[in-house]
C-alpha cells in the first residue's frame, strides 16, 4: 500500500504493472467482503482503470477529484468484466474534465472529493430494470439503512483487483459515530458506511465509485439512489474504520450546473444536442490502435508542426480494436507519437498489438507495437501525401524506426531472424520472406529495414 497524503484514499494500482495517482488515506480501492455482481445489477458503473465512476446523465460520469485528471482516458461505461466490453459495455472518452472547485478546502485535504468527465460520445443505457437517481436530501440514507458499494478494486487490503464486477451491502452510519472513529477528519461532505468490526468494504482502485441506496419499485425494477462516492478510509474492512464517502446531497446542484456549463444534454439542462459532425472537406485521418493485454499502458498524442494538440488518447480495454478518425489541416505536417507507460511495447507474451494511420484512403504507415518506450512518425498533408516514406520518418526512442526489431524470430526459431534469415538469398526470395505472415502481421512490418532494400513495408527505397 502506498501512502500518498495522511489519509489513504480508495485510489488505485491499475491493471497490471502501471499505476495510477493513489490517494488513499491507508488502502482504497477494491470491495472486500463482497459478491460477485449478475450482468446488468448497475448499468451506470463506469470503469475507469485505477478508479470507479457513475454514469449519471448520457454525457456525463461522476467520480473522485483525487483520482486527478482523467482528460483523454478511455472509459468503460456498463463495465462487467475488467478492461473488457463483455456483457455489452461501451467504450468512450473523457473529452472533458472539471474537479470540484471546493476539492481540499475548509479544513480537510480530501474534503468535496468529487470531479466531473463529460463524454466523447452519448451513452444510452436501458432503464426499465434499473434507473440512477442523485440524492438531494442530506437527511437521507438515514442510521443503519443498507448501502451498496461496488467496483472493481482490490479483494482484500493490499490484494489482487477483481476480474469480474463486485458490490457489498454496508449500513449507513451518522457523522458523530463515524467521528468516534476518525474524529475531527470527517465533515459534513463526508458520509460514512461500514460495520464496527468492518469485513465488509470498499478498497484500493474503487475510488470514484458510487455508494447507492436501492429501492424496489411496485413492478419488479429498481431505483438507486446515489448517496456517496468512494473517497478515503483507514485500510479496508478493518474494525473501527468504515468507509468514508463524499456526500453527493451536499453537492448536487454543484454537480448539476458544471454538467450543464460543459454542455451536456443531460434532462436537467437546457443544452440542445451537439450538431452532427461536419463531413471532412480538407484532409481526413483514421488511426487504428489494437491493444495488447494491457491496453492501460497504451497512450497516444497527435501534434502539428507548431506542436499544438490536435488529439491525445489513454486506452484501458485489452485486446481492443480502437479507432479515431479525424479531420486535419492541408498542407500541414504532423508528428504521431504513441507510447507505452511500462517500456515494454504493446506485446504480451506471444501477441503483440498493433497501429496505423490512414490518411485520405491511403495507409501511410502500419506497424506491430514491438517497441520500448515509444515510437513517433511524422507525415504531411497537402503535397506531401503519397510521397515515399522519405517525406516522412518514423523514430524509436528517439532513433530512427527504419530498424529491423531485434527480438523477431519467424515461428520463433532463432536461425530465422530479419538479418540471418529474411535478408538472405536473392531479390525475389527475400521479397517472398518479407510477405509471409506471423503473429498476424506481415514480416516486412517485423523487418522494416531489410524488406525495405527490396522495396516492401513503409521504410521501402
Amino acid at each position: 500500500m502506498f501512502k500518498i497524503t495522511k489519509s489513504v484514499l480508495f485510489s488505485v494500482l491499475t491493471v497490471a504493472s502501471t499505476t495510477t495517482a493513489n490517494v488513499f488515506k491507508d488502502n482504497p480501492g477494491r470491495i472486500v467482503g463482497g459478491d460477485t455482481a449478475d450482468p446488468g445489477d448497475y448499468p451506470y458503473f463506469v470503469e475507469m482503470g485505477g478508479c470507479g465512476g457513475t454514469l449519471f446523465a448520457p454525457d456525463m460520469v461522476l467520480f473522485a477529484a483525487h483520482c486527478e485528471n482523467w482528460k483523454d482516458k478511455q472509459l468503460n461505461v456498463g463495465a462487467y468484466q475488467a478492461t473488457t466490453v463483455a456483457e455489452g459495455s461501451q467504450v468512450r472518452y473523457c473529452d472533458e474534465w472539471k474537479q470540484d472547485p471546493k476539492y481540499g478546502t475548509e479544513g480537510s485535504d480530501i474534503n468535496y472529493d468529487f470531479a466531473l468527465c463529460r463524454l466523447n460520445e452519448p451513452v444510452y443505457i436501458d432503464e426499465s430494470n434499473v434507473k440512477l437517481e442523485l440524492n438531494d436530501r442530506d437527511f437521507f440514507p438515514q442510521e443503519g439503512k443498507n448501502l451498496i458499494a461496488m467496483g472493481v478494486g482490490a479483494l482484500t487490503q493490499g490484494g489482487n483487483a477483481a476480474t469480474v464486477l463486485q458490490d457489498v451491502i454496508v449500513p449507513a452510519m451518522t457523522n458523530d459515530e463515524c467521528k468516534q472513529y476518525y474524529g475531527n477528519e470527517i465533515t459534513d461532505i463526508m458520509l460514512c458506511a461500514g460495520f464496527q468490526e468492518g469485513e465488509k468494504d470498499s478498497c484500493q482502485g474503487d475510488s470514484g465509485g458510487p455508494l447507492v441506496r436501492r429501492k424496489t419499485n411496485d413492478d419488479g425494477s429498481f431505483t438507486d439512489t446515489h448517496v456517496g462516492v468512494v473517497s478515503w478510509g483507514y485500510g479496508c474492512a478493518q474494525a473501527n474504520n468504515p468507509g468514508v464517502y463524499a456526500r453527493t446531497s451536499k453537492r448536487v446542484d454543484w454537480i448539476k450546473d458544471a454538467s450543464c456549463s460543459m454542455g451536456s444534454i443531460a434532462d436537467f439542462c437546457d443544452n440542445d444536442p451537439p450538431p452532427a459532425p461536419a463531413p471532412c472537406n480538407d484532409e481526413d485521418l483514421t488511426i487504428k490502435v489494437s491493444t495488447d493485454k494491457f491496453g492501460v499502458e497504451t497512450k497516444w498524442t497527435l501534434r502539428d508542426s507548431n506542436n499544438d494538440e490536435i488529439m491525445k488518447r489513454s486506452y484501458l480495454i485489452s485486446f481492443y480494436d480502437n479507432e479515431h478518425t479525424l479531420c486535419l489541416k492541408s498542407d500541414e505536417c504532423y508528428d504521431f507519437l504513441i507510447e507505452d507507460s511500462y517500456g515494454d511495447g504493446m506485446c504480451y507474451e506471444n501477441f503483440c498489438g498493433s497501429y496505423s494511420l490512414v490518411l485520405n484512403g491511403q495507409e501511410i504507415t502500419s506497424a506491430v507495437g514491438d517497441f520500448t518506450k515509444s515510437r513517433s512518425f511524422q507525415f504531411c498533408t497537402g503535397d506531401g501525401v503519397g510521397n515515399p516514406p522519405s517525406s516522412s520518418s518514423s523514430s524509436e526512442d528517439s532513433n530512427d524506426f527504419c530498424g529491423d526489431i531485434e527480438e523477431f524470430e519467424f515461428r520463433n526459431d532463432p536461425s530465422k531472424t530479419c538479418e540471418s534469415w529474411v535478408g538472405v538469398g536473392k531479390k525475389k526470395k527475400i521479397k517472398k520472406k518479407c510477405r509471409k505472415k506471423w503473429l498476424g502481421f506481415k514480416v516486412f512490418d517485423w523487418c522494416p529495414e531489410t524488406c525495405g532494400e527490396v522495396g516492401l513495408g513503409f521504410c521501402a527505397r
